[in-house]
């Protein structure tokens, strides 16, 4: 049985397939699937969940989708909470996007609880204290915010 004529079909459903994954509805089916399960009752289920939450807020934070980013990191952070591994670089996305959308004061005030938390030390990928602080004095500043 010849399957050569077949090879062409099969590349290009893979590619859009793939491509889809990046669309909304991707990013959706892909969000459904990491929240399907719930949390607290398989460790290792969680772990990749949270890492698979973290990974596609990183994605639409990429593509500037606030709002969406936003939705997931808090869904994120609401699931596993501290615990979490991505829970500290997690929130410092989630001031950024805040930031980004306009409610400044809710990015500050996670600035000062990642301040607070010195959160630097349990999560290198967060800025450390100087470089935060730096952030929450610009947005204070500039917005006039207490």
């Amino acid at each position: 049985m010849d399957l050569s004529g077949l090879k062409w079909p099969i590349i290009i459903a893979v590619i859009v397939g793939l491509g889809w994954l990046f669309t909304s509805g991707g990013v959706n089916w892909r969000y459904g699937n990491l929240t399907a399960a719930s949390p607290g009752i398989d460790e290792q289920q969680d772990l990749r969940d949270e890492a698979g939450l973290t990974s596609l807020a990183g994605y639409t934070y990429h593509i500037w989708k606030w709002r969406a980013t936003i939705d997931i990191i808090e869904t994120s952070v609401e699931r596993y909470g501290e615990w979490g591994p991505n829970y500290y670089f997690n929130l410092e996305r989630l001031s950024t996007c805040y930031e980004r959308i306009g409610d400044q004061q809710t990015s500050y005030n996670i600035l000062r609880d990642l301040m607070d938390a010195n959160a630097h030390e349990i999560d290198s990928r967060v800025g450390n204290n100087d470089n935060l602080s730096m952030r929450a004095a610009k947005l204070r500043e500039m917005y006039e915010l207490q």
